[in-house]
C-alpha cells in the first residue's frame, strides 16, 4: 500500500468498535474496489481479493531513473 502515501483509509477502532480485520473506512474522496488478481473481476461483498485503489493520493506509477549512491 506504499502507493496510497499512507491515506488509502482511515482507522475507525475505538473502544466500543474493535475490528481488526479491516483496515477501516475509505478516506474521503476515495474508490476502492476487491478484484480477482488473476482476471482483474471484481469480487462481491465479503470475499477475498486485492485491493485497488482510486484517488488523488494513489500514485500514477514508479519512476526507472536511477539514484546515485
Amino acid at each position: 500500500m506504499t502507493e496510497s502515501t499512507a491515506v488509502g483509509t482511515r482507522g475507525f477502532n475505538t473502544e466500543t468498535c474493535k475490528k481488526y480485520t479491516s483496515v477501516g473506512l475509505l478516506s474521503p474522496n476515495m474508490e476502492a474496489k476487491v478484484v480477482n488478481w488473476e482476471t482483474g473481476i471484481s469480487m462481491p461483498p465479503g470475499k477475498s481479493g486485492e485491493l485497488w485503489l482510486r484517488g488523488p493520493a494513489i500514485m500514477k506509477g514508479i519512476t526507472q531513473k536511477k539514484i546515485d549512491q
